[in-house]
């Protein structure tokens, strides 16, 4: 059993290259356009509140281990209807989500090696199957798969970058009139690049030594991860870049790779894409997986093969996956409404769980941290989309009454049974 665990860097594979996603090609050149040289406070701001995020979440999965992630924890703090409610969140954001992704590495994709006779949606179905088929691996694999797609995407951004700032340093230091709505504006986005670590919790129940492990792993990606946003914001700000390519950030890899450029930037997108999707749907099929154990009509869903993983769940998934995807195909709904939706589910998932670390966490420092976090997230809930939180409203509406009828119901058996006993 001990050659399918994991260890530090099999983990930070599972981590870095899913939190940098695809927004690490894309956000740099929308935060810069947006409130020029100021950008790159911008990133060290939500590069801090990442770490900060991480290190809450990285403390209570290892308190709290297991295949439902940070789950466990919401159950002690609040009960198992609020740890469901929490599962239902991060359950329909993944139904919707990781379509979204694919379609944004299905682009890239596009732009590089085809015509646009090739529709984006038909390139998103294979990568879709291709990723199900990937899942159904060892997860010692996909660590290590993932690390490998990590560390390739880290060093050419990074070396891309460094090169650029050195050989070809821009004279725009000057800083524009500060806008408050436009800074804080930028905030709002950049917030997007650090939801994702408390889905790593669900791989803690596959990690040896946990509590070394994990922490290892967190500071080395959360490290990682500080160093790339910096570098390449700094590098969109100071190098004389140019937006005139087809694929964001060309003109800052254009200086060091020449006409690879695109190339490799389409590399790097499509692979920290499915290495967001790999994440995402592994951990919440394992999740499906230990909450379908004790519901007998589901419980076809805990099957799993001999390396640990749960196929029906990840089938379930790919399968809903490729449905959203012939939706959008026959536009009968948008990439940009399953990205809404999706971040508002991720976002309320998350916010569960900050508050119980807020109730759970004996640390002033770690209490702290959690209620920082939880205010900025409600906050950035309330500007989600409005169908998204009306569904949230309703399911939290739904789960509580549950919650309120189950401890009547158990109050009047108590008082029952006195009433037998006199």
């Amino acid at each position: 059993m001990n050659q399918r665990k994991i260890g530090s860097l099999t983990l930070s594979g599972l981590i870095i290259g899913p939190l940098l996603g695809s927004g690490i090609i894309l956000l740099p050149t929308i935060i810069y356009e947006n409130i020029g040289n100021y950008a790159i406070f911008a990133w060290f701001i939500m590069s801090i509140i990442g770490i900060c995020f991480a290190y809450v979440c990285g403390e209570l999965m290892i308190q709290f281990p297991g295949e439902e992630g940070l789950g466990t924890a919401m159950e002690k703090a609040f009960g198992a209807k609020i740890k469901n409610l929490s599962s239902v969140f991060l359950m329909i954001a993944a139904l919707m989500g990781p379509v979204a992704v694919m379609m944004t590495a299905a682009e890239y994709i596009q732009t590089w090696l085809f015509s646009s006779n090739i529709k984006v949606e038909w390139i998103a179905f294979v990568l879709l199957i291709i990723n199900g088929l990937i899942l159904l691996f060892r997860l010692n694999f996909l660590g290590k798969l993932s690390f490998i797609i990590s560390t390739f995407a880290v060093l050419i951004l990074v070396s891309g970058s460094v090169f650029s700032l050195i050989n070809h340093p821009s004279d725009t230091w000057d800083f524009p009139v500060f806008h408050y709505s436009s800074f804080g504006y930028s905030l709002l986005l950049l917030f997007w690049t650090i939801v994702g670590w408390e889905i790593v919790g669900n791989y803690s129940s596959e990690v040896k030594n946990p509590k070394t492990t994990i922490r290892r792993a967190i500071f080395f990606s959360a490290a990682v991860i500080l160093v790339v946003n910096l570098v390449l914001s700094a590098a969109v700000q100071w190098t004389t870049y140019t937006g005139t390519f087809t694929i964001r950030l060309t003109g800052i890899m254009y200086p060091l790779f020449g006409q690879l450029s695109i190339g490799l930037l389409a590399i790097v997108a499509t692979g920290l894409c499915i290495t967001t999707h790999l994440m995402v749907v592994g951990g919440v099929a394992r999740l499906i997986a230990s909450l379908s154990k004790p519901i007998s009509s589901l419980h076809f869903l805990t099957k799993k093969f001999s390396n640990g993983a749960p196929y029906k769940a990840i089938g379930l998934l790919v399968f809903i996956h490729l449905l959203f995807a012939f939706l959008v195909l026959l536009k009968l709904v948008s990439v940009e409404q399953l990205v809404s939706l999706a971040n508002a589910f991720f976002i309320a998932n998350a916010l569960i769980g900050l508050c119980a670390a807020i109730k759970l966490l004996k640390k002033t420092l770690l209490k702290g941290m959690a209620i920082m976090l939880s205010i900025l997230f409600a906050i950035l809930l309330l500007r989600s989309s409005i169908i998204a939180l009306v569904i949230i409203l309703i399911l939290t509406g739904l789960f509580s009454g549950w919650h309120k009828r189950e401890l009547t119901r158990k109050k009047r058996v108590m008082y029952d049974k006195k009433v037998t006993k006199m």
